[in-house]
């Protein structure tokens, strides 16, 4: 467990009053089976204007099962069998027959170890946060959850409602809510929104036209001829992050579900791009970003996904399912997903909860719900099926959200701090309006090759390796930045002797031995403007959009910096031919003409190398 205090003045001139109004937010994960410690503890340390109230103590905690909880229900046996189905591109059957075998060994596994494996669910969840209000001593809490937080926030209304003073569900999932079945409406929905929103954007329909149909045609086509990439673990990941890359065969089905699986996170305006340079054959952003976390991410405990999931709905039939306006394809997986995973829950013996535990809470209490219309998995429609039994609910919609807006959203903070600060208020919620940006397109961006290339096979670790290549431009810029120290003070040399400067004639081979030190010196410049511009707008763009970088593209903003190796190569055909009319002709000394031969080596050579980068 880990309180986070308040921050230091936060309260100051806020009207804040002791009582409920200071009452500590306890702060829920979603999955099932994320650790809420591991996801939000050194995020909200590290910078307190993230937190959603910063005027009252956060209480963070591992729900059973997850996290740094005794014992963690994980299922490395399944992380192992996706990897190895990752590598031979195994058959839809023959993945479900994998996940099942893994599923069924991690739960023998666990109940040989003495783990209870009916325990771990919602409700029994919801009473591990009242026994910790009592250990810790607090009248009454108010509550946040997201994603499948906002689930066991209900629990927790019907069954400890005395022990709450305001509630915040954000993402929301209805109690009656099948996480077996019903993801695939929602992922019919933000395919439909995603790729009509780009059909019905001009500039998104010209740049990228027919999206819509070259999308599951690419689907199919990945699935009859997977292709081979490498994927990098996160460094994140440090359990995996000094192993190589391992080779993947990317599947349809594979790409349609790491791209799904972003949708989560803040990505909107790059989606059609991202499905642009896939169907192009560019799947550096999939291979660098998204199947890095799909292969190695073993921070959700799977076991404990489940069996919250077999107790709310393990007895769901879903091959007499229907599902309308579900692409065939869709409604076929699911069916065969659903069915594999009511035979793991059969194996585990999770028993039902009662089915009046997922009837809607009726409850007066003030309940904050906050919604994305861009969210994935939980649409704002969700939410509104909670409003009728909820009299003194506000419902926030964020046009631009995508899943869970609390932390992520400075305007969902502050609705968030003033409803907590006094729910009988409705809460300012005219922020929350921003439309979701335009599309980003091919103009907006440049995709530096080298860069791309590199982290395609390499993952994130390509920006490192793309630096190392560029350790020739470093030394050949030193190099040539040494002409603004060494022509001064030859000259000052030969002024100190008294020797005369060399004659320079006015022809052509006087003119450019003239004019040498001043394109050295201009190389070097240039080189050292290219070398510090693409730093920066890597940097600059890996800090403020890391989901664009991992495409190996930066802003367009940053085009000036693809001139810059024309012009040092310009500089350095000068001083190559200076080079050439000073041993030709006998102008300056011995090593005088040697130092201006390897200047112009250097110019060359940076200006080759820098290209090789920028391009």
């Amino acid at each position: 467990m880990a309180i986070l205090a308040p921050v230091e003045g936060a309260g100051e001139g806020g009207g804040v009053t002791a009582g409920d109004a200071a009452a500590p937010l306890f702060m829920a994960q979603g999955g099932p089976g994320a650790g809420t410690i591991g996801s939000f503890g050194q995020v909200l340390l590290d910078d307190p204007a993230l937190r959603p109230a910063r005027n009252r103590a956060l209480v963070l905690w591992d729900q059973r099962g997850t996290g740094f909880s005794k014992p963690a229900l994980t299922c490395p046996e399944l992380a192992d069998a996706e990897r190895a189905g990752a590598a031979d591109a195994a058959s839809a059957a023959a993945e479900e027959a994998a996940f099942f075998a893994a599923m069924q060994a991690c739960g023998a596994r666990l109940r040989a170890a003495g783990v209870d494996l009916s325990g771990y669910q919602s409700a029994e969840s919801a009473d591990d946060i009242e026994a910790i209000r009592r250990t810790l001593g607090f009248d009454r809490i108010a509550f946040y959850g997201v994603s499948y937080g906002t689930e066991l926030g209900q629990f927790l209304m019907r069954r400890h409602p005395e022990a709450l003073s305001a509630v915040v569900l954000d993402a929301v999932v209805p109690l009656d809510y099948d996480l077996f079945t019903e993801p695939a409406f929602a992922q019919q929905r933000i395919g439909e929104k995603y790729l009509l929103g780009c059909a019905a954007a001009p500039r998104c329909a010209r740049a990228f036209p027919d999206l819509g149909a070259r999308y599951p045609a690419l689907i199919d086509r990945l699935n009859a001829d997977p292709v081979e990439v490498m994927v990098a673990p996160l460094p994140e990941d440090a359990q995996v992050a000094l192993g190589p890359p391992v080779p993947v065969l990317l599947s349809g089905d594979m790409l349609e579900e790491a791209i799904y699986g972003a949708l989560y996170s803040d990505m909107h305006d790059l989606v059609p791009l991202i499905i642009d340079r896939a169907d192009k054959g560019d799947f550096t952003f999939v291979t660098t970003l998204l199947l890095p976390v799909a292969l190695f991410d073993t921070s959700l405990a799977e076991g404990m996904h489940m069996t919250v999931s077999c107790a709310d709905h393990g007895d769901v039939d879903a091959a007499s399912m229907e599902f309308p306006d579900v692409l065939p394809r869709l409604a076929e997986s699911t069916r065969a997903q659903a069915a594999v995973a009511t035979r793991v829950c059969r194996d585990w013996g999770v028993p039902l909860l009662p089915r009046s535990d997922l009837a809607p809470v009726r409850s007066d209490l003030p309940v904050l719900l906050l919604s994305g219309d861009f969210d994935p998995i939980t649409p704002p429609a969700y939410a509104e099926k909670l409003l009728p039994d909820l009299p003194n609910a506000t419902h926030v919609v964020f046009p631009a959200g995508a899943h869970g807006q609390a932390m992520t959203d400075s305007c969902a903070n502050g609705i968030i701090a003033a409803f907590l600060d006094d729910p009988s208020v409705p809460p300012h919620t005219a922020c929350a309006a921003r439309p979701a940006g335009q599309f980003v397109t091919a103009d907006d961006v440049i995709f530096l090759g080298t860069l791309r290339r590199l982290m395609a096979s390499e993952g994130l670790r390509g920006i490192a390796l793309s630096g190392v290549l560029a350790i020739p431009a470093v030394l050949a810029a030193m190099f040539l930045s040494s002409a603004f120290l060494i022509y001064p003070l030859g000259a000052l040399a030969r002024r100190l002797r008294g020797r005369p400067a060399p004659p320079m004639t006015s022809d052509a081979a006087g003119r450019l031995s003239r004019a040498a030190p001043l394109l050295a010196v201009l190389a070097g410049v240039l080189s050292v403007a290219c070398l510090a511009g693409l730093v920066w707008a890597v940097g600059s763009t890996l800090v403020v959009n890391q989901n664009l970088i991992g495409m190996g593209a930066i802003p367009r903003a940053w085009a000036w910096i693809l001139g810059l190796p024309a012009l040092i190569g310009i500089a350095g055909l000068g001083l190559l031919c200076a080079a050439v009319a000073v041993w030709t002709t006998g102008k300056r000394s011995l090593a005088g003409r040697i130092y201006l031969s390897l200047l112009a080596v250097a110019a060359l050579a940076a200006a080759a190398n820098l290209a090789m980068l920028s391009r």
